[in-house]
């Protein structure tokens, strides 16, 4: 009874834990778009550029935070000294972020900017890396492991829930300015949402010091050779890659669309619908979690996230037929088919992840959540530049141009109908073919 008691909190705090995490990944580009760009009037490439460099440069940084966190020998844990450090400075440097002087110029506005939001970032991945390898590390247990990554996906859904709302609660009329809002929903998500949410696991999560204490110092090349060889990885964080960047990059066609084309360049109608659709597609994964949970329990996690991309790929069918004029609330079925796969990116894909992790402690004699978390981290980042970086490209390649507004050609609106239906169902085959390598490999 306390043993359960005790792994139900932390499951809870871990939950908290990615929670905060979410805000991290995400309330930045929430908030420095319309507050940096809109308002202070900086430049919207410089800004892109500013936001940009950090998620470079901590793909690089990712594997050696994991490895360091493996081979810490502090007696508080391995894990706990980073999260309880990059909690304090994500806190201090997300509140001061929104600090910046209306009267410097635009050139010091933006430098002031990157500063700070490069000091988040990797704070933010000193408190990302070692709770995630926690998250593997808590329970060894199958069941107990996936209903951990349930409760977090949970935390992570009703996270994405909210920070979409803070900048019009900046906006609000009982702040003086959006200057003065932006303050107060900056320093009020920096402490309580960020800072306190990241320390609940170091406070409530056990975490062994004794094998802290045993751990023999291995180089940080040895230990990434070894990651790189280890085919299973690669397959699994391939599924990852083409999810997080491919698939997103064909969905980053929807907003254009639902304006241009089942809206006739109608802005705010199509933006009335994105924001119902982004609203479905939350409700709809925070609803899919015990389903999702439930299938990985009845027929095993690999079968389940086969059933959830086939689902995504008959999902991706479906867009040619959904993104059409006059379609109304049947939106909402691409919501129903294809928001289920992206909660089996944050409740199979860990499980998978950790267990793997646990195969290479076991063989190699030395922990390595810290290094495998890292590789998630790594790979997510990749795909989310990827996917940026690909849907600009390719909106000037189609020929899209905003001043056109309703006037797009024949030949855009048709790629973009492809791109999103089309790149959907492909991606989601090569990730289905990634889970057969996977599997194949496990199988050797």
């Amino acid at each position: 009874m306390t043993y359960t008691i005790t792994l139900v909190k932390q499951k809870l705090a871990l939950g908290a834990g990615f929670f905060s995490m979410t805000f991290a990944s995400n309330a930045v580009v929430v908030l420095a778009i319309p507050f940096y760009q809109m308002t202070m009037g900086v430049d919207p490439f410089l800004l892109s550029l500013a936001m940009a460099l950090p998620i470079g440069l901590g793909i690089i940084a990712s594997p050696f935070i994991g490895h360091l966190s493996d081979q810490s020998t502090s007696r508080f844990g391995r894990r706990k000294p980073f999260i309880a450090a990059g909690a304090f400075v994500s806190a201090i440097s997300f509140g001061a972020m929104w600090m910046v002087p209306q009267s410097w110029s635009s050139d010091a506005q933006i430098v002031y900017f990157s500063v700070t939001y490069l000091l988040f970032y990797f704070a933010s991945l000193l408190v990302a890396i070692p709770t995630t390898s926690l998250s593997y590390e808590v329970s060894k247990d199958p069941t107990h492991r996936m209903s951990i990554m349930v409760i977090n996906t949970y935390f992570i859904k009703a996270a994405s829930l909210l920070y979409q709302w803070l900048y019009p609660v900046a906006g609000l009329a009982s702040f003086s300015s959006i200057l003065v809002g932006i303050k107060w929903v900056g320093w009020s998500v920096a402490i309580v949402l960020i800072g306190a949410m990241a320390l609940l696991p170091t406070l409530v999560c056990k975490e062994s010091t004794k094998i802290a204490a045993r751990v023999s110092d291995v180089s940080f090349s040895v230990t990434w050779r070894l990651l790189i060889a280890n085919r299973a990885l690669r397959w699994l964080m391939g599924i990852c890659l083409l999810q997080l960047g491919g698939s997103v990059f064909a969905a980053s066609m929807d907003y254009y669309l639902l304006v241009y084309y089942v809206y006739d360049g109608d802005i705010a109608q199509g933006a009335v619908w994105k924001g119902i659709l982004s609203t479905a597609y939350a409700v709809v994964g925070f609803a899919s979690v015990p389903f999702v949970s439930l299938i990985s329990r009845k027929i095993g996690k690999e079968k389940s996230l086969q059933i959830l991309l086939l689902m995504s790929i008959f999902g991706g069918v479906l867009k040619w037929f959904l993104f059409v004029p006059g379609i109304g609330w049947w939106i909402i079925l691409d919501a129903i088919l294809c928001s289920s796969v992206w909660t089996a990116l944050t409740t199979i894909i860990p499980v998978l992840n950790a267990q793997l992790s646990d195969e290479h402690k076991s063989s190699h004699r030395r922990p390595a959540a810290g290094m495998f978390a890292a590789a998630f981290s790594s790979v997510a980042a990749l795909a989310g530049i990827l996917a940026l970086v690909t849907s600009g490209i390719v909106l000037n390649t189609i020929g899209f141009d905003a001043n056109n507004g309703a006037q797009q050609t024949d030949f855009t609106l048709h790629a973009m109908r492809l791109i999103l239906s089309l790149g959907t169902c492909i991606f989601g085959m090569l990730s289905l073919l990634c889970l057969l390598y996977y599997r194949s490999t496990k199988n050797d």
